[in-house]
């Protein structure tokens, strides 16, 4: 009988730990690291036939066209414009499949999903409603998920 006992103990102390590993794994896998830095620069990219394009790239000084065939979709755009359903249709009605949004930000503080330190830049992938709310020069903090680390999940006030 004491043995039994034992052995259900042993059982359900391993069971125990097993769970705990996987939910600590579970945690440090999914969660996300809040990043602090200053927009940089901004693109919005369309793939066609298989292959990425930078449509837009939008930097402190400029919006510049690298498709010419959107000129004048752009003329007269702000270098803080902001993308709506209608326009991102516009885009893909030249010939893409999807448009991206790319944020590049140059960190203030560690992001340790990506490897970086204060003071390095990387480009963020980003949905189109936080493209148009990370302005060019703005100070933002932002969230960085672990499994998604080329994407910020979530952008603060």
């Amino acid at each position: 009988m004491e043995l039994a006992r034992r052995s259900v103990l042993g059982i359900v102390i391993v069971v125990f730990v097993a769970v705990m590993l996987v939910l600590v794994v579970y945690l440090l896998a999914f969660s996300t690291v809040r990043v602090t830095g200053v927009v940089d620069h901004k693109a919005i990219t369309g793939l066609a036939n298989g292959t990425q394009y930078t449509l837009v790239m939008i930097t402190p000084w400029e919006v510049q066209v690298l498709d010419a065939s959107l000129v004048d979709m752009f003329q007269g755009k702000g270098l803080n414009l902001t993308v709506d359903k209608a326009f991102e249709q516009e885009l893909l009605n030249h010939g893409f499949s999807e448009i991206g949004y790319q944020a590049s930000i140059t960190v203030s503080s560690k992001d340790s999903v990506n490897h970086l330190e204060p003071g390095d830049t990387m480009g963020y992938l980003v949905k189109r409603g936080d493209f148009n709310v990370l302005l060019i020069g703005a100070s933002v903090e932002f969230e960085v998920e672990r499994d998604k680390s080329l994407w910020i999940s979530s952008v603060h006030d």
